[in-house]
């Protein structure tokens, strides 16, 4: 009997104790899960898709003309993931990947799943440390300057992509900001056994940015397999000086870009420089009108190129816009710049340009 009441008594308390663990392990469970779900919450999903309709004049020598569906011509289409953690005491860890693609055939870059960025890095009150690929340092710093936000018809075109590059095995510090001014650091490794410099690159960007005005100047170089500077609009050293001012609704742009290469051989140019002006302004908040010019002169008889631009964006929403863009180069005898950087031109040809569509973020 004793027995029995003892098992009683047991099962009793076995009973109490699963109707208390019960609802407290689905307590934590729960709490497991939103915190985990809290954690999720610190990784974002982001990017833009861009296509529309592009006509480009005189692309080949018989004065052809060419209608497509493109994706890139108003800025890249891209996919990213960003994410970052806080650590205490004002210091977070952060990463991004970000690739480019094309809309128009959905190809990811020829340069790699995350051709744009991939990087990770610390941020606190001393400053933010990157490592990995990035954009090349004067990329953004030009995105900034550029009246049209380097459309295909941009500085870049003029340069034939020489500020669009990328930089791999990169490491890079950006100072704090002391009341606007700031100061970026770049080195890409050339990893070439037995050399610090071949193949390699480095970079400085100082900005001083306020409400209605910004001033910047970037140097970079990027060096040959033999640490050298053979290729103007490739290995090259490159000085960009810029400007803009905003008046209310009227956003004025000015920069100029000096390429270098001393070590190029035989009739190659190795001197070029760039200069150009242009304009924003918003008619209404949904609407902004984008004029600029662009002028450039090559040194050993290449001579000059000018890109002339108009061009509107019309917010449908904040993440939505239609866009549509018109320009024309003028080459002179020997220089063959295209209207559209990465489509080829040809010595002494005149093309025009227009193309409309559509972009959407997320």
């Amino acid at each position: 009997m004793r027995k029995t009441s003892t098992l009683c008594a047991a099962s009793h308390i076995a009973s109490k104790l699963v109707f208390i663990i019960k609802p407290l392990a689905a307590v934590i469970l729960t709490s497991a899960s939103m915190g985990a779900a809290q954690a999720q919450n610190n990784v974002t999903i982001y990017g833009r898709v861009v296509a529309g309709v592009n006509y480009q004049s005189n692309v080949d020598t018989r004065g052809g003309s060419k209608w497509s569906i493109d994706g890139n011509e108003w800025g890249t289409s891209m996919l990213g993931f960003k994410g970052s953690e806080d650590l205490g005491g004002g210091t977070r860890a952060f990463f991004t990947l970000e690739s480019g693609f094309d809309a128009s055939t959905g190809s990811i870059s020829s340069a790699g799943l995350w051709s744009r960025r991939s990087y990770l890095g610390l941020s606190g009150s001393a400053g933010t440390l990157k490592m990995g690929k990035d954009m090349a340092i004067q990329s953004d710093p030009v995105w900034a300057l550029d009246p049209t936000g380097q459309q295909a018809l941009s500085t870049a075109t003029l340069v034939k992509g020489r500020s669009w590059l990328q930089t791999n095995n990169m490491v890079s510090y950006t100072s704090p900001n002391f009341g606007g001014f700031t100061v970026t650091g770049m080195h890409g490794f050339g990893e070439q056994a037995g050399s610090f410099t071949r193949g390699s690159r480095d970079g400085i960007s100082l900005a001083y940015v306020q409400p209605t005005y910004e001033l910047r100047a970037i140097y970079d170089v990027q060096r040959d397999a033999n640490g050298g500077y053979s290729s103007l609009y490739q290995t090259s050293k490159e000085l960009i000086l810029g400007g803009t001012v905003t008046l209310d609704k009227l956003k004025l742009f000015a920069g100029f870009e000096n390429l270098r290469a001393p070590n190029v051989v035989g009739t190659d140019p190795d001197r070029a420089n760039l200069y150009w002006l242009g304009a924003n302004y918003q008619i209404i908040p949904a609407l902004t009108l984008i004029a600029a010019a662009y002028h450039t002169n090559v040194n050993k008889g290449v001579g000059d190129a000018n890109l002339f631009m108009l061009g509107g964006n019309y917010n449908l929403s904040k993440r939505t816009l239609l866009y549509v863009t018109i320009g024309t180069v003028r080459n002179s005898a020997n220089s063959d710049f295209s209207v559209e950087y990465g489509d080829g031109g040809i010595a002494g040809q005149r093309q025009n340009a227009f193309y409309t569509g559509i972009s959407h973020s997320f």
